[in-house]
């Protein structure tokens, strides 16, 4: 077999998703007894009280097949943001989805529009069908800068992803400036934004794009189950979009694509609004530590409205081993000058302070 040739060409530039460190290889590699993981943005909490309930009644039904529809969670988000159940899709995680909406629509030739740094799963994406991804930089802000993407749009272009608030850097592009970009981004293009991080933003400037969906423009809305609700291992997110592409994603998506206990568990996820408001708070609280901090200390830093802070260094490499040391495990975006560190617990948030002041002391960070 000559496998130089067996697979599409297009493959030969694509890199797999790299997932951050485990616990249990630093832990093997540096000999920490205490290992932090602050690398993914997860939450540092278990998943919601009655979706634990859900989730361990409904394994002695995991004999059968999972709702292949969703047809129940789809009811509930349905009624939670006011949108038809035909206009919602529930995938394995938003993960899946964006790659659904790539497969689904792109081919060779088409551009697809994003900014960077950010979630590399839009240029999987867009390279794994063949199309030419059109890379912008972040505004001065670290936020997609939604008037450069305007310019750059041409008759190819057949997606743009924005990513609000953004991942990594966490910092937002305002409702004000979506709505003139929703004014005036051309009818050809699929409008597609990934809102990931959307519940931990308080900002009187953030509005969600659900505010401009009409069912009938070119408009997705992507959420996730693994953020604020702690769902990250159960794998479940959704997107709201016109009937015509919940439609087509449901002609390739995988038969029962989302798992029984993962359908449950975000269902009821979705009842407990108190413990929704309280972690979001729990994050605030330890961000504004940390932030805090790397202010007194002079270090440059985006403002952010999420579980994440993208941190700049002249060493980023560097800082990162020497994290890595302390048993602190965070994410190295080391080609854009930063970390991005996840906020953890309010004693996370102390033992990342310390850990930083130690460096500190010993010259690693300047």
């Amino acid at each position: 077999m000559n496998w130089n040739t067996f697979f599409r060409k297009n493959l030969e530039i694509m890199h797999p998703y790299a997932p951050g460190l485990r616990g249990s290889e630093v832990r093997e590699k540096t000999h920490c007894d205490e290992v932090l993981k602050i690398s993914s943005n997860e939450n540092p909490y278990p998943p919601f009280p009655r979706a634990l309930e859900a989730g361990a009644q409904i394994l002695k039904h995991l004999n059968r097949y999972p709702d292949g529809s969703s047809r129940d969670l789809r009811k509930r988000l349905s009624e939670k943001y006011n949108i038809n159940a035909e206009n919602i899709i529930v995938g394995n995680g938003s993960n899946e989805l964006l790659i659904q909406i790539a497969e689904s629509c792109l081919v060779p030739g088409d551009e697809v529009i994003y900014c960077w740094p950010s979630f590399v799963v839009y240029r999987i994406g867009c390279q794994l069908m063949g199309a030419t991804p059109v890379e912008l930089p972040l505004d001065e802000h670290g936020s997609f800068d939604l008037d450069a993407i305007l310019g750059a749009i041409t008759e190819k272009t057949k997606i743009v992803f924005l990513c609000n608030p953004n991942n990594p850097s966490g910092n937002i592009y305002g409702k004000q400036a979506f709505e003139r970009f929703m004014n005036n981004v051309p009818e050809h293009v699929l409008v597609c934004v990934d809102e990931a991080y959307a519940e931990y933003c308080t900002d009187e400037h953030f509005e969600s794009a659900m505010s401009h969906f009409d069912a009938k423009k070119p408009l997705v809305v992507l959420r996730t189950f693994s953020k604020i609700y702690s769902l990250a291992g159960a794998r479940v997110g959704f997107a709201i979009a016109p009937v015509e592409v919940v439609e087509a994603l449901d002609k390739i998506r995988e038969p029962f694509n989302t798992n029984t206990v993962a359908q449950a568990m975000a269902y009821y996820s979705l009842d407990d609004s108190a413990e929704l408001n309280r972690r979001v708070k729990e994050n605030e609280h330890a961000r504004a530590m940390f932030t805090e901090a790397l202010t007194s200390w002079g270090m440059d830093f985006v403002s952010s409205h999420t579980n994440f802070v993208f941190v700049y260094f002249k060493n980023p490499q560097e800082v990162f081993d020497a994290l890595l040391s302390e048993g602190i495990i965070v994410r190295n975006f080391a080609h854009a000058g930063a970390l991005r560190i996840g906020i953890g617990t309010v004693q996370d948030t102390k033992r990342l302070i310390s850990a930083f002041e130690k460096l500190r002391q010993q010259g690693t960070i300047s």
